[in-house]
């Protein structure tokens, strides 16, 4: 009976260890298996997403060949020039005053070149010397209806943006001379406030500028504009005296008083 309850005990203790050596296996095959999951899982949690970069905002800006100019030159018919200049500015084609100054010498009349004008004030990289292309139109009236739209796009624009530009000493000689060959001092007045608009001017400037005027009445209208766009207020006094009445000086600079 002692040799039989022996051998009972034995079997139990064995069938234990069997239970217990049964349960290891299984703990790693879980633990591997867990193992094998965290290997595919955690490279794909860890990595970093790349973002592409933001695309520029900014249009790039494409100034057109000197040879599409020529095109323009060569064609026979003003309404063909206008067409090939819709094209060109509708599909972002840009041109330097320059290049304006060339196009619309090749009009043959001048109401449409004030339309080509108009039209590529908006596509001129160096809107700064527009005033330039005002010399290649033949009547007054054409040009005031050019310096019309420059001034009322260029307030939308710097309300855009507030960059405006120093205009050096040799951009000032050309300035002077196409103020002088203006003819009537109404269109000179308005050239002068396009110009203005936008820059920055010294007080000297200002005062070359006004010299030109051949009516008080249009040089003091001119001052009373230019003074917002004047670099050096504390100077100003350069330019009021250039009015030739102490009256109107007085009234000018009662005028800068209340601002």
């Amino acid at each position: 009976m002692m040799m039989i309850g022996i051998a009972v005990a034995a079997l139990l203790l064995c069938a234990e260890s069997v239970q217990a050596q049964s349960r290891v296996v299984r703990r790693e095959r879980t633990e591997r298996r867990d193992d094998r999951h965290i290997d595919q899982v955690d490279p794909r949690r860890t990595r970093t997403r790349e973002v592409p970069p933001a695309p520029d905002a900014r249009p790039r800006i494409k100034v057109v060949d000197n040879e599409v100019i020529r095109s323009l030159e060569r064609e026979r018919y003003d309404s063909n020039r206008l067409s090939m200049a819709d094209m060109i500015f509708s599909t972002g084609g840009f041109m330097t005053t320059e290049q304006v100054i060339r196009s619309a010498k090749a009009f043959d009349y001048d109401s449409n070149r004030v339309k080509f004008l108009i039209n590529a004030y908006r596509n001129c990289v160096d809107r700064y010397n527009y005033y330039m292309v005002l010399g290649t139109l033949d009547y007054s009236s054409s040009r005031e209806k050019v310096i019309k739209y420059v001034l009322e796009e260029k307030e939308d624009m710097l309300r855009e943006t507030d960059a405006v530009r120093r205009v050096s000493n040799s951009d000032m000689s050309a300035i002077i001379k196409a103020l002088k060959n203006e003819t009537y001092d109404s269109t000179r007045e308005k050239l002068a406030k396009m110009i203005a608009y936008g820059s920055l001017l010294t007080s000297r400037q200002i005062a070359d500028m006004a010299k030109t005027f051949t009516y008080e009445s249009n040089k003091q209208r001119f001052l009373e504009y230019a003074y917002q766009f004047c670099s050096d207020t504390l100077n100003y006094l350069v330019a009021v005296e250039t009015l030739k009445y102490s009256s109107d000086r007085n009234e000018l600079m009662r005028f800068i008083s209340r601002r």
